[in-house]
């Protein structure tokens, strides 16, 4: 014996909703803060009994105290990675793992001190994104 359920369509089971074409306005942005500028990603070695374990990715921005002060940091930009980049060296080797969370606020402090010795135009120091990848 088979089964009338069995062989209706489920045409009933998804509706059928007119297309939203309603005018929506658009929504302003304001303007980028010229004063924040953002640094290539630095990828630093997580090394551990002489391995490498994986990779510690990094991006940083700078804030500089003002817009006219942006532009001259803009173009110093390779000198305040370089700057960046032992301290993030030794973190990686110190005290990042691939297995654990990263110490943001550390790696922070570890970056900002010779970013901001190396431009004492910079403000503040950011860590935008992180992630420790396993090799």
């Amino acid at each position: 014996m088979v089964s009338i359920v069995g062989l209706l369509p489920l045409t009933w089971a998804t509706p059928v909703l007119p297309a939203n074409t309603d005018a929506r306005k658009a929504v302003e942005l304001p303007p980028p803060d010229a004063s924040f500028l953002a640094m290539d990603q630095i990828d630093a070695p997580i090394v551990d009994s002489g391995h490498v374990e994986g990779v510690l990715h990094v991006t940083v921005t700078v804030q500089a105290k003002s817009g006219e002060e942006a532009s001259a940091i803009g173009k110093r930009m390779p000198q305040l990675r370089a700057a960046a980049l032992p301290a993030t060296i030794e973190f990686a080797s110190l005290r990042a793992s691939p297995y654990a969370p990263v110490d943001v606020e550390r790696l922070a402090q570890m970056i900002a001190t010779p970013v901001k010795q190396a431009d004492p135009t910079i403000a503040k120091v950011l860590i935008v994104q992180v992630s420790a990848t396993e090799r």
